[in-house]
């Protein structure tokens, strides 16, 4: 029994050494606004500690507002640093307005940097708000600034630029909601240089592989079924003089405008290859006619020039 108790005891010693003390902060500017706050994270003893920002009640200060938690590991430029990186587990969501499911889905992240002359991490949050955090605030006054020159101010909710949504982010030294090194987000896209992936892989850059597989439906193996209808070289040229570009495949612009899907364009010029055959086909079998009509031309040409020597002869020997 005694054994037991000693256990008990330990185990709630160790519990308490290691629990997390977190204390309460409200933030400058209104809950329309992003606001930059300083986070202090070198600890005593030498180096730099993760830190939480949490939320635990979504309806805290007004209905809807912000709920979740958000983990930061990173440490800040400073003078001459080169070691600087970011890593945010971001897993907070809230509403821009009371209505709650009807309104816009507003993160309560919208952005974090490293300060250029310390070992600061700057966390933009919604203003107005009340957070937790077991990290030690240094700056919250809706603005920044420090030696370096680095001067952040209060920005709207609905700016491009911010709004994390929930996910994982891997960065050097700003991660907003335009550009990260590396994000997957909770919806299972992953973003390579993009923050905010709309696809289930973003890519801001060149992709290097020695494969790529695409699934595909509907290869247009349909073009040589008797059904199909064939435009006739007609019909493609006064196409390509009113449109400047072949039928069924995008123009220059609008590649420009919203780029290409590789299955999706495979496809279409498999199906130009498929009906230049066609053409090609039959273009063979109209030279291959003319070749015999030819041919026949040719025989009765011979056979009219050798008449024609006949009939000199014939008129040769009479005179």
């Amino acid at each position: 029994m005694m054994t037991r108790l000693l256990f008990i005891l330990f185990v709630s010693i160790f519990s308490i050494g290691r629990a997390q003390a977190f204390t309460s902060f409200t933030t400058a500017g209104t809950q329309a606004q992003y606001v930059p706050v300083s986070f202090k994270i070198p600890v005593t003893g030498g180096g730099n500690k993760t830190f939480f920002i949490s939320r635990p009640y979504i309806h805290e200060g007004r209905d809807w507002l912000a709920h979740g938690i958000v983990s930061i590991t990173g440490i800040g430029t400073g003078w001459g640093s080169n070691g600087h990186g970011l890593r945010i587990d971001n897993f907070s969501s809230g509403y821009e307005t009371t209505a709650g499911g009807n309104s816009k889905v507003i993160g309560f992240v919208g952005r974090v940097l490293s300060a250029s002359a310390t070992n600061d991490i700057i966390v933009y949050l919604r203003g107005g708000t009340i957070y937790y955090t077991d990290g030690t605030v240094g700056t919250n006054t809706g603005s920044y600034q420090d030696a370096a020159g680095l001067n952040l101010a209060t920005v709207s909710i609905n700016d491009a630029m911010y709004n994390l949504p929930k996910g994982i982010y891997y960065g050097s030294s700003d991660i907003n909601a335009k550009t990260s090194n590396f994000a997957v987000i909770d919806n299972g896209n992953m973003g390579l240089g993009v923050s905010n992936p709309t696809n289930k892989l973003d890519v801001n850059g060149m992709i290097h592989a020695k494969e790529v597989k695409v699934d595909l439906q509907n290869w247009p193996d349909y073009v040589f079924e008797n059904t199909y209808k064939l435009n006739s070289l007609e019909e493609i040229e006064k196409h390509i003089k009113d449109k400047g570009h072949l039928p069924n495949i995008p123009s220059a612009k609008e590649v420009i405008e919203n780029g290409i899907n590789l299955g999706e364009m495979d496809r279409k010029l498999l199906e130009k290859i498929e009906e230049l055959t066609l053409y090609s086909i039959e273009q063979n079998k109209k030279i291959k006619t003319l070749q015999k009509e030819n041919e026949a031309l040719q025989r009765q040409s011979l056979k009219i020039e050798k008449l024609e020597k006949q009939l000199e002869k014939l008129l040769s020997e009479r005179r």
